[in-house]
């Protein structure tokens, strides 16, 4: 049996709001809802998603979509927070996935969970080259072969300057992991129980630990604050627009347009400058949506035109 493990205890403090990180939307949809939905792509045999702070605010979520959930009640750690998940599944195969990274793509899971099965290692990262690494833990290799990660506060000056960083999502096998994660301990300067720590476990132990590189950075940037939240949205923004206009569909200026997936729009449709679509519209054949026009979970009819600056939240 394959499981997913998905981390969302946190309280996300940077992003200084009572909701919960995981619950702030990202393109008009909850982050972790996002995160769900490439788990269920992926074809797991269960997806155990881990709660904690502001739970109130994600349990009606999760309970909407019939989801499985566990709570952590008190914040220990990473190693913690799957212990919690797997106390209550027992798994051939575990991939962590995490609730804060919603461009996660649904090829690179599958990916990292056939490279750690095909080379038949205990546990394989999934890394990345940031732009800039400052504040997330480093891969440390002898080789090909990964020995252990180091969070930056425990890090020294030298392994700082490694470029290679953990995502935070990795692949287990399920006899590995049940046996690793009794043994994390807090001897870290957080004092937490780091499941990145696992890995130098079972590299003492003479375990194979592997690692795959993301395709890109932006697909495994997490959310922490405000700002990372709106790069985020853009992106997936724009990776619509770009599906969008293979399809057909003509945008005066792609760069401006604020388009939510979860909308349908007919060949030739064309849309104009500063324009918004919301989740749920449906953009018929050849309709026009004029400059600064917003159309907010709306039907626009094939040959129809939403007018300059004009709010539609109906048929037209």
């Amino acid at each position: 049996m394959r499981a997913a493990v998905v981390l969302a205890a946190g309280k996300g403090r940077r992003m200084h709001s009572d909701l919960p990180k995981v619950a702030h939307p990202v393109l008009g949809r909850p982050m972790l809802s996002r995160v769900l939905a490439t788990a269920d792509e992926c074809g797991f045999d269960r997806i155990i998603t881990v709660v904690g702070h502001g739970r109130e605010s994600i349990l009606p979520l999760l309970e909407a979509g019939k989801r499985e959930w566990v709570v952590q009640e008190r914040q220990l750690g990473t190693a913690d927070a799957v212990a919690c998940a797997v106390r209550v599944c027992e798994a051939d195969e575990y991939l962590i996935l995490l609730g804060d990274v919603p461009l996660l793509r649904t090829a690179t899971v599958l990916d990292l969970a056939r490279s750690r099965a095909e080379a038949g290692a205990a546990i394989t990262v999934l890394t990345a080259r940031a732009p800039d690494p400052a504040g997330y833990g480093r891969v440390i290799r002898d080789g090909r072969s990964v020995k252990r990660i180091v969070e930056e506060k425990d890090a020294t000056d030298e392994e700082r300057r490694i470029a290679e960083i953990n995502t935070g999502l990795m692949a287990f096998s399920g006899r590995a992991l049940m046996g690793l994660l009794p043994r994390v301990g807090m001897t870290n300067s957080q004092g937490e129980l780091y499941l990145t720590d696992t890995i130098a476990l079972a590299s003492g132990e003479g375990l194979l630990v592997t690692a795959v590189a993301a395709p890109e950075w932006i697909e495994v940037a997490g959310v922490n604050d405000p700002f990372q939240l709106a790069v985020v949205s853009r992106e997936l923004c724009r990776r619509e627009i770009a599906r969008l206009m293979e399809e057909g569909v003509k945008f005066d200026d792609p760069s401006s347009a604020w388009i939510e997936d979860g909308s349908t729009f007919g060949s030739d449709a064309r849309i104009g400058r500063g324009v918004t679509v919301t989740r749920g519209s449906s953009i018929g054949s050849g309709a026009r949506i004029c400059d600064g026009a917003q159309v907010l979970s709306a039907v626009i009819p094939s040959g129809a035109v939403a007018g300059q600056g004009s709010i539609v939240g109906g048929r037209v």
